[in-house]
């Protein structure tokens, strides 16, 4: 599996939404490029995760997510993790991060 990780945001819905889109692996090498995504900006009412090019995710890519969620500090149906994998929604799932955010495949 690739070691690298890029990120990229976006805004959507008139600038209510905040998108973080993740390439290559969601692993510790992305933290500070991860956490710069979304704490250099205004809150938004709603943020969601692309993970449709993201080609795995290990514990640290995990605890990101938990990071943004309690930065977020938002509901379930707030915190969205879009275009997942199967892989990846597997181990979200086993880790019940289901749960914790609105995972849409």
């Amino acid at each position: 599996m690739q070691s690298t990780c890029e990120i990229r945001t976006r805004t959507i819905s008139n600038n209510k939404a905040l998108v973080i889109d993740v390439a290559g692996y969601f692993n510790v090498n992305c933290l500070n490029e991860f956490r710069q995504a979304f704490e250099s900006q205004e809150h938004f009412p709603r943020y969601a995760v692309n993970l449709e090019q993201c080609q795995g995710i290990d514990s640290a890519g995990l605890g990101m997510l938990l990071i943004l969620r309690d930065f977020a500090q938002l509901e379930q149906n707030n915190l969205l993790i879009i275009h997942c994998p199967p892989e990846v929604h597997d181990v979200l799932h086993y880790a019940k991060f289901d749960q914790l955010f609105t995972i849409l495949s």
